[in-house]
């Protein structure tokens, strides 16, 4: 049964603008505000640092399983409905995570923060049905740069509350954006056409769990071992759950994912560009350089708010400034053709970084230029891309798996990425051995992102190129 639409509100672009910027904002300071306060959350909880990546992981994966099925349920429910309700939920996990006694409760914390992982394709959707074309690429690059960090402010903001007050402040800055993002959107956000009668709930159940097998098989495989017990069955229980899932779906009068779809080089493409992309340079920028950053034995011994400006604020500053231009060019040049500029550039520095382990100037050079490939480049590419391949009967769909991608690539990342630093620079170690190993691994995963774009197939319209 359809939902009762709720009171229309005019689209007037810049407030609708003004409000997906805050609810982005808010889900993205979840992860780049935290990146300082590793060290701090480590103490304060007692506990180490690859359970305080795990509470990242977990953040990650939930906003990956939130990005499979709200924008499909947006299509039938309405966006401003949807990312109500997902940055509702999410105010409460920051609230959770804020009062946290135990590393156990901030788990729970950040679970129910994931619930905002189609945040940035919810508002992608909103700005295509209520923008032309011509000025779509403008407003997807202004976007683009808030999801990949508020100019680096968030970054150093983050260092400065961790010295300062400890990673709980983070937790209540964050929670009171987030009140501020619900009040704008159900005042500026206007409704969306509904396009599909039925949410295939069973569908989303499914692939909900196939998709936890196989996270824990790639989370747990660097420290347990790949073939060992537990992660052996995680595999094996994630890929009986795709058998499902496909049969499943083939009897769905209105699926979750129609599998012709899944057919479209354009689809299965992306997604592959998408996870592998945010496997490997996300997961470095987020997690292993700040981690070498304040290791002080095998790293160079920086507090947070260090860290910040040296190693987060760089890349987030240079896309904030240029992903607003790259998103005007896209449809000009092609999306494709921005896409591959921006993962030969990520390929390119992240095997450059494996050098800088102990070089913090050349590491921070290197950095900032990933502002440029990543941040503004291969981010709004993907982003776009993800609206303009959907199907145009279930146009949620695709930005919503991209979502995932995004979420989990970063969750896998982190997991894989953090495995391999831990068990090569323990506790205590001066050989940076570890993260060494983590970047040659990232550089190799980056290389296969770079491959899979050459499938993507072209398209041209007189008012934008791919």
């Amino acid at each position: 049964m359809t939902a009762t639409a709720p009171p229309r509100v005019a689209a007037r672009p810049p407030l609708v603008l003004t409000a997906l910027l805050v609810a982005v904002a808010s889900f993205q300071m979840n992860a780049t505000m935290l990146s300082p306060a590793i060290d701090n959350m480590t103490t304060s909880l007692n506990t180490d640092v690859g359970t305080i990546g795990l509470t990242a992981t977990v953040f990650l994966f939930v906003a990956g399983l939130a990005g499979v099925v709200l924008p499909r349920y947006s299509d039938i429910i309405g966006r401003r409905r949807a990312l109500f309700g997902s940055i509702a939920v999410m105010a409460a996990g920051s609230l959770i995570a804020t009062i946290a006694p135990n590393v156990e409760v901030l788990m729970v914390g950040r679970a129910l923060q994931g619930a905002c992982g189609a945040t940035i394709s919810l508002g992608i959707l909103t700005l295509r049905d209520i923008l032309p074309t011509k000025q779509f690429g403008r407003y997807l690059g202004i976007l683009t740069a808030v999801n990949s960090g508020v100019a680096g402010v968030d970054t150093l903001l983050g260092g400065v509350i961790t010295d300062t007050i400890g990673f709980r402040g983070i937790f209540g800055f964050t929670f009171a954006l987030e009140v501020i993002a619900v009040v704008m959107i159900g005042a500026w956000v206007p409704d969306s056409e509904r396009t599909g009668t039925r949410m295939d709930w069973k569908g989303a159940a499914v692939i909900c769990l196939a998709l936890l097998g196989l996270n824990a098989w790639l989370s747990l495989g660097p420290t347990l071992g790949w073939f060992a017990p537990w992660p052996l069955a995680c595999l094996a229980a994630g890929v009986v759950l795709l058998v499902v899932f496909w049969l499943v779906e083939r009897g769905q009068a209105d699926p979750l994912l129609p599998l012709a779809a899944l057919r479209s080089r354009g689809v299965w493409g992306l997604l592959v560009t998408t996870f592998c992309t945010m496997a490997s340079i996300f997961a470095v920028l987020t997690f292993v350089y700040p981690t070498l950053a304040q290791n002080a034995t095998a790293g160079f011994g920086y507090d947070g708010t260090t860290t910040a400006l040296m190693f987060l604020m760089p890349y987030a500053l240079a896309g904030w400034v240029l992903a607003p231009l790259a998103g005007t060019l896209a449809p000009k040049i092609g999306y494709r053709k921005m896409l591959r500029i921006g993962l030969v550039g990520n390929l390119a520095l992240i095997a450059a970084t494996v050098f800088a382990v102990k070089s913090p100037w050349l590491l921070f050079a290197l950095v900032a230029l990933m502002g440029v490939s990543y941040a503004a480049c291969a981010a709004t590419a993907l982003n776009g891309m993800g609206v303009i391949y959907a199907p145009k009967e279930s146009p949620g769909i695709l930005p919503g798996l991209n979502a995932t991608m995004f979420n989990l690539g970063a969750s896998v990342g982190i997991g894989v990425l953090s495995g391999l630093a831990a068990q090569g620079t323990p506790e205590g170690a001066t050989d940076p051995a570890g993260f060494t190993m983590a970047l040659v691994v990232a550089t190799a995963i980056s290389a296969v992102a770079l491959l899979a774009s050459f499938v993507l197939p072209g398209k041209q319209t007189s008012a934008e190129k791919i």
